[in-house]
């Protein structure tokens, strides 16, 4: 279990009104046992409950199987496929719950995890999160990947973002508050979660497996996340090749003061052509590198100024009728 970031004051409410969001791509062959399970959980746990299920562009027929589910569920169907950053956020503007859960529609996330959630709310915490026990579903490559990420990403940024904790978590209505005042495009949740502070905790869970489909969250769109957690959380890149510049300037005055003490001393020979091309590729490579790094904060930036919306709602559907 992850330590408290401050210390709790008890909540006196026991069974609180939930509002659980639910991003769904493509998960027509999953969505209604998921929905069907999760009310039957959510019943006991509280008489008070929604399901707000995101729809983020799927084309298999998602929302239709929604819509055909009974009980206190509502439907946002994004106009196109935005990310799952996109969708999460769209759940949370209109998530009305005292406490809001987000949990995946693929049976990954078990639903008794939501009840130690709870319990944690209730001892005081404003955010709990599932922090995974192992990651053994996953590919090797993904493992060792995921895990250079938060390192390299703990020691670039000013804010801890816990390891192997993802969306599936609790947030009291501060926090849903708190969020909603973040107004940027590049959204990386985990980091924007830690971002925000409140009182948390992490709680260990082990992943269940997948009932149907595959995960579309592959490696490249995994790449892309962690590219944007990277720019959005720290400025240590553009910092650092300043400091590789200067380090390759003055390495390359004295090399230039070696060169003439030389010719003044050995004459001007015709070697050193190798030399010659090794120093002008290797300086060539870092000068695109380093513009390459100054493109991506760039293009950051160009997104930003857009103030292009995270996402665009197509349809709704659910109670209380609207």
């Amino acid at each position: 279990m992850t330590p408290p970031t401050h210390a709790p004051t008890l909540r006196t409410t026991l069974r609180p009104w939930i509002t659980c969001v639910v991003p769904a791509y493509n998960e027509a062959e999953n969505i209604a046992a998921f929905l069907c399970g999760l009310c039957q959980h959510l019943a006991g746990l509280s008489e008070h409950f929604e399901v707000l299920v995101v729809d983020d562009g799927s084309r298999d027929g998602t929302s239709q199987q929604v819509m055909a589910q009974p009980g206190p569920i509502r439907l946002h169907t994004l106009s196109r496929n935005f990310g799952k950053e996109a969708a999460i956020s769209a759940g949370l503007e209109e998530a009305d719950g005292e406490v809001v859960v987000i949990i995946d529609a693929d049976f990954q996330h078990p639903f008794p995890v939501i009840d130690e959630f709870i319990q944690h709310w209730q001892l005081g915490y404003d955010m709990v999160y599932a922090v995974r026990r192992e990651r053994d579903t996953d590919s090797r490559l993904r493992r060792r990947f995921s895990r250079l990420f938060y390192q390299i990403l703990g020691s670039m940024s000013s804010i801890q973002i816990p390891q192997d904790a993802g969306d599936f978590r609790l947030l009291d209505r501060k926090v849903v508050h708190a969020m909603r005042l973040l107004p940027e495009s590049n959204r990386f949740m985990k980091g924007l979660y830690s971002w925000v502070g409140f009182r948390s905790i992490g709680i260990a869970f082990t992943i269940d497996q997948r009932r149907a489909s595959t995960s579309k969250f592959n490696f490249l769109k995994l790449l892309d996340l962690a590219t944007t957690g990277l720019t959005s959380f720290s400025n240590l890149p553009l910092r650092l090749w300043v400091g590789v510049g200067s380090l390759i300037s003055i390495l390359s005055i004295f090399y230039a003061l070696d060169i003439l003490v030389e010719t003044l001393i050995f004459g001007n020979p015709l070697a050193g052509w190798a030399t010659l091309v090794v120093a002008v590729t290797f300086l060539g490579g870092v000068q695109l590198l380093s513009i390459g790094i100054l493109g991506e904060y760039l293009a950051r930036i160009f997104n930003e100024v857009k103030r292009r919306p995270n996402y665009l709602i197509a349809d709704k559907h659910g109670f209380p009728k609207e």
